[in-house]
């Protein structure tokens, strides 16, 4: 609402069909290590691949391979910037980060989705996208590392980039790392501090943890 009660109203502010309109964007701490804001879906998935890197750097870790570190754009109208650049570099194994659902969110029935919650670590999922010895190596790294992490399965797509990867050229292993969220696709998402901190973390610990022999055949 713009406060205008004619067309003729609207058309002097500028306003015309096909006008671009969104809420506007704030950011607010709140208690418990809580923070808010718009779009964290998938803005923070940028944020923490781009900590990796920074700590990569920082660290000086040399790895035994090449690293691509991508922000896939168009991912909710058709994984279109995943499948683009998975044809591109052709990768051997693929890391994919997200936002999921908390599923403690109103509205939400964690009978269906799972039992996952904001403040417990990332998510895991167990997908027919997801390779399973890819996944169990991220999984006993959160191990050793004693990084908390929840589990989720999905009986078909992921919804996110894992899909596009997974099935891209010759197929690709693929794993899905993925940070619990409320209100998903609101002006308030919500997400906690300590699981950006533990899927930075996950992140970083599994690609150190690969080289070149790491072998992920299922025979």
């Amino acid at each position: 609402d713009c406060g205008a009660r004619s067309k003729k109203e609207v058309e002097a502010l500028g306003i015309h069909i096909g006008s671009v309109v969104t809420y506007e964007e704030g950011f607010d701490e709140l208690a418990n290590n809580f923070i808010i804001g718009r779009a964290f879906d998938n803005r923070v998935g940028g944020f923490m691949i781009a900590e990796v890197a920074r700590i990569l750097k920082e660290n000086k870790k040399k790895l035994p391979f090449g690293l691509y570190i991508v922000n896939a754009v168009q991912e909710e109208i058709g994984l279109r910037g995943a499948e683009m650049i998975a044809r591109r570099i052709k990768p051997n194994i693929a890391i994919i980060t997200d936002v999921t659902h908390d599923t403690h969110t109103p509205m939400i029935n964690k009978a269906i989705e799972g039992d996952i919650q904001c403040g417990k670590g990332p998510s895991l999922a167990y997908a027919p996208a997801i390779h399973n010895k890819l996944l169990a190596i991220v999984e006993n790294t959160a191990i050793a590392k004693k990084i908390p992490v929840q589990f989720r399965t999905l009986s078909r797509s992921t919804g996110t980039d894992t899909d596009s990867f997974a099935y891209a050229n010759d197929g690709c292993p693929s794993v899905l790392i993925s940070l619990p969220l409320r209100y998903m696709h609101t002006t308030v998402e919500m997400i906690h501090k300590k699981d950006i901190i533990d899927t930075i973390h996950l992140m970083y610990e599994t690609l150190l943890t690969l080289t070149p022999k790491t072998n992920l055949s299922y025979l």
